[in-house]
C-alpha cells in the first residue's frame, strides 16, 4: 500500500508509490504526490485536497480550505461517486455558482445540454465510480461504445460535458486531472445533414400544416433561425414597416455573440406570419412569437421542437412529403442565400455565424456545413461558365488579341 509522509509544510503530507524505498525505510525512489489535510470542526471530519504534483501546490489547495471553511463552504469530500459530483455540478451551474469556460453563467439551454448528456450519457456508464478514478480510457470506451449511434457533434457535446464536469471539481480541488482532455472524436461528418428543400417544396410542406405550426418552420426557413432563437422570438421581434425580424435579442436564445441580428422578412414569411398573428386575435409585442402548443408546463409555455416535429411528421406523411427538420430548414434558407448570390460574407451575417477575428471574409462553417447544392446548379454552373468564356473570347477577338493554334 502507498505510505504518506510529512513534509515541511504543516499539514501537507507525501503519497509515496506502492514498491518506494520509503517502505523500508529508507529514501524515497519515486515521484510521490502530495496532499493537505484540514479539520472541519462543523462537519466533525478531516478534509482533504485532491493529490497535487509539488507539495507547495498541495499547501496552497490546503489553504483554500481552510479559508472555505471559515466563509461556511464546506467542500464535497473528494471520494465523492460519479453520480454525485453530476447531481451536485447540475445543480451549481442551475444556481449560477458553475460558470463555463469563457467565466460567464450557463445559459438555461446549455444547463439542459449538460444534464441530458450526463445524466443519458455518462452516468450510467461511469456513475458508479469516484470521481477521481475515472480515467481516459473510461471515457475513451464511452465514446466508443455510443458512436456508431450518435453524431460526432452529439458525441463532442457528452465528452464536453464531462470536460465542464472536471473543470468545475477541478476549481475546488476534488480531483487534479482531467480523463476526457485527450479523448479521441470520431469524425465530424459521421452523420451529415444532407437534406435541403427547393422553395417549391418548402411552400408546399408549409402549406400542409396548420399556421401555428408552419410558422416555426417558416422563420427557420426564409431568415435561418436556431430553434433556441425562434422558441424565444417575442411579436415585438418583428418590424413589417422595416421589413426586418430581429433574431437573438434575447440572451438565453442565441447561441453567441454575432446570433443578435436583423435578417430581411421576404415576402413568403411576412404572409404567413400575418396570416398566424392575426388567427391569433393580435397579440401583444411582449408575447411570444411562435407559444407552445400548451400553456405552462416543463417549457413555460415555450415551443416544444419534439412534440412539433411529431405533428409535423404526422401531416407530412398523410400528404405524402419527405420531412424536413427546423435546423435542416436552416441549411435550406442559407443555401438558398448562396444560390441567390448573396456574398459569402453577408451570408455568415445573417446566419449569426461568428467570424475568427482573423478572418477577413465568410465563417467558415457557412461554407463547409451550411451550403448545399440544388436541383440544377450544375446545368445553371455550366451555362454560366460558359458564358463567361463566350464573352472573355468576344472581347478577345475585339482586341485583335485571340493567340494562335499551336501547330
Amino acid at each position: 500500500m502507498p505510505r504518506d509522509t510529512t513534509t515541511r509544510f504543516q499539514g501537507v503530507y507525501a503519497r509515496h508509490r506502492k514498491g518506494c524505498a520509503v517502505e523500508q525505510g529508507s529514501k524515497c525512489s519515486c515521484t510521490p504526490a502530495y496532499w493537505g489535510k484540514v479539520w472541519d470542526r462543523a462537519g466533525s471530519r478531516t478534509v482533504k485536497t485532491a493529490r497535487l504534483a509539488t507539495p507547495s501546490a498541495a499547501s496552497n489547495a490546503r489553504q483554500d480550505l481552510l479559508e472555505d471553511l471559515k466563509r461556511g463552504r464546506t467542500p464535497a469530500p473528494a471520494t465523492i461517486r460519479l453520480a454525485k459530483a453530476i447531481e451536485l455540478f447540475i445543480a451549481a451551474a442551475n444556481d449560477g455558482v458553475a460558470l463555463n469556460k469563457h467565466g460567464r453563467r450557463y445559459k438555461p439551454s446549455a444547463v439542459r445540454d449538460l444534464q441530458g448528456c450526463l445524466e443519458n450519457h455518462v452516468k450510467p456508464a461511469l456513475g458508479s465510480k469516484r470521481l477521481g478514478d475515472v480515467r481516459r480510457g473510461d471515457c475513451q470506451r464511452l465514446v466508443d461504445d455510443v458512436a456508431p449511434g450518435m453524431s460526432g457533434s452529439r458525441i463532442r457535446s457528452v465528452v464536453n460535458s464531462i470536460r465542464s464536469l472536471y473543470r468545475w471539481a477541478q476549481d475546488r480541488h476534488l480531483v487534479q486531472h482531467d480523463p476526457a482532455a485527450l479523448v479521441r472524436l470520431p469524425a465530424m461528418d459521421a452523420t451529415p445533414r444532407d437534406r435541403v428543400a427547393t422553395p417549391a417544396e418548402m411552400a408546399a410542406l408549409l402549406s400542409a400544416l396548420p399556421l401555428h405550426d408552419a410558422l416555426p418552420y417558416a422563420i427557420a426557413a426564409y431568415a435561418t433561425a436556431r430553434r433556441a432563437e425562434i422558441r424565444h422570438a417575442l411579436v415585438g421581434d418583428v418590424d413589417f414597416d422595416l421589413e426586418v425580424i430581429y433574431l437573438g435579442a434575447d440572451e438565453d436564445g442565441r447561441k453567441s455573440r454575432a446570433a443578435r441580428r436583423a435578417v430581411p422578412l421576404v415576402r413568403p414569411l411576412a404572409l404567413l406570419m400575418r396570416r398566424s398573428l392575426m388567427a391569433r386575435g393580435r397579440p401583444e409585442d411582449y408575447e411570444l412569437l411562435c407559444p407552445g402548443h400548451r400553456a405552462g408546463g416543463q417549457n413555460s409555455g415555450r415551443l416544444s421542437f419534439e412534440g412539433l416535429q411529431v405533428r409535423a411528421d404526422e401531416a407530412w406523411g398523410r400528404a405524402k412529403l419527405q420531412r424536413i427538420t427546423a435546423h435542416e430548414c436552416r441549411h435550406t434558407c442559407i443555401t438558398w442565400l448562396d444560390a441567390a448570390g448573396v456574398r459569402p460574407k453577408v451570408v455568415s451575417v445573417l446566419a449569426g455565424h461568428a467570424l475568427p477575428r482573423s478572418q477577413q471574409d465568410a465563417a467558415p462553417i457557412t461554407q463547409q456545413r451550411y451550403t448545399h447544392t440544388l436541383p440544377g446548379d450544375l446545368k445553371r454552373a455550366g451555362e454560366l461558365f460558359a458564358s463567361y468564356l463566350a464573352e472573355a473570347t468576344s472581347d478577345f477577338q475585339q482586341a485583335g488579341s485571340v493567340p494562335t493554334a499551336v501547330p
